[in-house]
């Protein structure tokens, strides 16, 4: 009988989760965006609104969150319930880069969110002003090298690609290039077009798109293998980079949302980003891919996670980085 006793609510947990996820959704559903509007993050969200509409029954709220790095989306995240009525949609910033490298944030990525799928990973290549004297990352390397100071790199600030790319290249491969910090990537891309710098990382689709206006060269990209849309270009690692600093977009909701809500979002998001015109309208054009893991299951995208944040740990390790 005490056993039965002990039992019992267990039992009644279970039954009252099973029968509020197949009740689920009664009511709006929120995104909370790390990010401003017109970001990576927020185009993929808002393409996804309409189809994540018709196959919840209810309205997707988007709302741009995009203070502190996104440190404000995921403290609003972990105020809010754990009923799968708030979903944060971020990139590694405020999941695997912040918490490695700053010394103190308010939630813990690791035990505050839930891991429910990955969306796209960003192309990002090296590119340079077309009047740089280099036709690779070797020789851009090389040119930094001889003239330490010299090659002035745009950066957006930490913790953007550009940046970690830029600070560790000071401080763990003795290549001194000159950092230029700007508000935003389109602003740094924009300095290397118009030759106020020479270098910088950015999105494949655009910078591509200036290569063939003849305004930049496009050196590499970042990539652990070459990418369908841009075969031609080579990887960071053919370039001779054994680190690989490449952003990815998720979704998380807070922890303790009943499994069964985590699995819909998982297999709804999978379903919508599966199909061929939804990659190529929204992530292809915008220099995203759906690559592995995106849209597998929360299981193996929280493996990915914890990969993910073992390069930040490593980078910290090996360049002294740091978030001020």
């Amino acid at each position: 009988m005490k056993q039965l006793q002990a039992v019992a609510p267990v039992i009644l947990a279970l039954f009252a989760s099973a029968c509020f996820a197949q009740s689920y959704p009664t009511k709006p559903l929120r995104v909370m965006v790390a990010s401003v509007a017109g970001g990576p993050p927020d185009i993929i969200m808002r393409g996804f609104s309409e189809p994540l509409r018709q196959e919840f029954g209810q309205p997707i709220i988007i709302e741009n969150v995009p203070q502190g790095d996104g440190i404000v989306a995921a403290q609003n995240l972990i105020r809010a319930a754990s009923d799968g009525y708030n979903i944060l949609m971020a990139s590694a910033g405020p999941i695997t880069v912040n918490p490695v490298l700053q010394k103190s944030l308010p939630y813990d990525s690791q035990k505050d969110f839930a891991p429910v799928v990955m969306i796209a990973q960003f192309n990002s290549v090296f590119v340079v002003n077309a009047a740089v004297p280099a036709n690779s990352l070797r020789e851009l390397i090389a040119l930094a090298k001889a003239k330490p100071g010299a090659i002035t790199f745009g950066t957006a600030g930490t913790p953007t690609t550009s940046n970690l790319y830029a600070e560790w290249f000071r401080h763990t491969q003795n290549v001194d290039f000159y950092n230029v910090p700007y508000k935003s990537n389109p602003q740094a891309l924009q300095a290397v077009v118009a030759g106020e710098v020479q270098a910088t990382v950015f999105a494949a689709a655009a910078a591509v798109a200036q290569a063939r206006a003849g305004k930049t060269k496009v050196l590499a990209i970042v990539s652990d293998k070459r990418v369908a849309g841009y075969p031609d270009l080579p990887t960071v690692r053919e370039q001779g980079l054994d680190i690989v600093i490449r952003n990815w977009y998720g979704l998380f909701a807070k922890a303790g949302t009943p499994r069964e809500i985590v699995d819909r979002w998982n297999r709804t998001v999978s379903k919508v980003s599966l199909d061929q015109g939804f990659q190529d309208k929204i992530l292809f054009s915008n220099g995203m891919e759906r690559a592995a893991p995106s849209g597998e299951s929360a299981e193996v995208f929280a493996q990915f996670l914890a990969r993910d944040r073992a390069l930040y740990v490593r980078l910290q390790k090996e360049g002294r980085l740091k978030v001020e």
